[in-house]
């Protein structure tokens, strides 16, 4: 995201430096260069890495990160700068040609000034940007990403677990099912580290899990008993979320 990024912002007329582990420019020059900081960098480094970057940046300055995770973040970057502080969340991965009618999450942490003209700049380029506090980013992230990819992965288990006939699967499968398996299959081009610390480092993580699971067991129940009743009850009750969330959807789309 940080190279995506450097492109996008070069392409927007801005002078960008690059600080990385194989280049002669240092994360500390940088910071004293440049108005405007992105920390782009994994989150298992990302504490080492703000200590040395947000003490060298000057107090009118803005320091943002691209992290999937906010609260950690956010506190990090504000105990150790005096600068103007956001968190950013680009919610879409390296291989999208633009950022047009792609949604940003922004997390306000310190200053006013800069957000606001990060927050033009994204909506200018045709971006969906919407403000959170780094909590409400995180206790969302953890249905939005950590529950998602617990359920994939479960899926995924489950299917090599079986010995399933993947082309049997392949060839049966729905338009939705289809879908699922290949998300399932672009597992294999991700980060696991990445993925680890959206699962592991999210405080609101264990919540959504748990209550997850404590409804597919009772559906697992409802099954095994062949309790028709129960499960229609089930759905039906899944059925009247279903006006709420197309209104979201026409809203947020």
């Amino acid at each position: 995201m940080g190279k995506w990024f450097d492109k996008f912002l070069s392409g927007c007329g801005f002078t960008v430096l690059v600080s990385d582990v194989d280049t002669e420019l240092k994360a500390t020059d940088l910071a004293e260069s440049c108005q405007v900081v992105i920390l782009a960098v994994p989150m298992d480094v990302f504490p080492e890495v703000v200590t040395q970057v947000a003490p060298a940046m000057a107090e009118n300055g803005f320091l943002t990160d691209l992290c999937s995770l906010k609260e950690k973040q956010v506190a990090c970057m504000l105990e150790n700068s005096k600068c103007e502080v956001a968190g950013t969340h680009p919610l879409f991965g390296p291989g999208e040609k633009g950022i047009e009618g792609k949604r940003v999450a922004l997390c306000p942490g310190r200053g006013h000034k800069w957000l606001k003209w990060w927050q033009g700049l994204l909506d200018e380029q045709g971006a969906l940007t919407t403000i959170f506090s780094p909590e409400e980013h995180d206790r969302a992230m953890a249905w939005v990403q950590a529950l998602n990819h617990f359920i994939l992965l479960c899926l995924g288990k489950s299917l090599e677990e079986e010995e399933i006939n993947i082309r049997h699967i392949l060839e049966l499968a729905t338009p939705s099912f289809e879908r699922q398996m290949n998300i399932v299959a672009r597992l294999c081009l991700q980060d696991p580290k990445l993925y680890a610390a959206i699962q592991l480092d999210n405080p609101h993580s264990p919540k959504a899990i748990e209550t997850f699971s404590r409804y597919a067991m009772e559906l697992e129940g409802i099954v095994k008993r062949g309790d028709i009743s129960s499960f229609l009850k089930m759905f039906n009750e899944v059925q009247q979320l279903g006006p709420t969330l197309l209104r979201h959807c026409r809203e947020t789309g």
